[in-house]
């Protein structure tokens, strides 16, 4: 919530979450944001947006290539482990830069082929890869170099915890090496355990300054004017 003020600010400011589901990041803006804030979803799942709605947020049905805001401009835009099970990112991205008054900015998390866990599993066994659910995927660098040419400048690139990405890709490496099911079963991605050993070692890795397999970058929509190129930028293939 810190970072969303510092970007945001307070007082009467538009936020949109793409991919809103039933609201419950919506919900955490509201209880614990400033009041001003006026929250937006929006959802191709009818009853996820039907769920928002009864939350009270203000719900879109629809995909966000095209939606047209009539009632002004978005103050931020966020996307949340949304933009690498989409089609065209590219897209995206112009979409959300029209939707943004200038200054706003868009906030976008997503797997990084980055982390160590990338390196050693990336053969086949990944837990990012989620196939067929992921289409593209992106390093750090890639992700930026989307976002610069479609006109927006990058405010800041950070590395995120990623919950279950290690337990993921050593169940996927023992089950393809045939280890007992046993075995296997213990690497479950609800796993306390395990979930808690890799928070703590992506954590560490973070503040060392090592990249990890999740990946926020925050880019702005510039005050002057500027055109969004567009050239099509192709992610980073695993």
């Amino acid at each position: 919530m810190r970072l969303y003020r510092e970007l945001v600010g307070d007082g009467p400011r538009r936020i949109l979450d793409v991919g809103c589901g039933n609201g419950r990041f919506l919900a955490l803006l509201r209880d614990f944001g400033p009041v001003g804030w006026e929250l937006a979803g929006i959802d191709f799942d009818e009853e996820a947006a039907a769920a928002c709605r009864e939350r009270g947020f203000e719900t879109h049905v629809g995909r966000v290539e095209d939606f047209r805001s009539g009632d002004g401009r978005f103050d931020a835009v966020v996307m949340l482990q949304l933009i690498e099970h989409v089609a065209d990112p590219g897209a995206i991205c112009e979409r959300v830069y029209s939707l943004l008054r200038p200054g706003g900015h868009f906030i976008v998390e997503t797997p990084n082929l980055a982390g160590l866990d990338y390196r050693l599993f990336r053969r086949s066994w990944w837990g990012h890869y989620h196939f067929p659910r992921h289409w593209n995927l992106f390093s750090s660098a890639t992700l930026r170099r989307l976002l610069e040419e479609r006109g927006f400048e990058i405010v800041r690139s950070e590395s995120l915890i990623s919950t279950s990405a290690w337990t993921i890709s050593l169940h996927n490496y023992f089950l393809d090496r045939r280890y007992p099911d046993r075995f296997v079963r213990f690497f479950h991605f609800q796993n306390p355990l395990l979930l808690g050993l890799f928070v703590i070692a992506d954590w560490l890795r973070a503040r060392a300054g090592y990249e990890t397999s999740n990946q926020r970058v925050v880019a702005r929509k510039p005050l002057g004017p500027a055109a969004p190129a567009t050239s099509s930028v192709a992610p980073a293939t695993p």
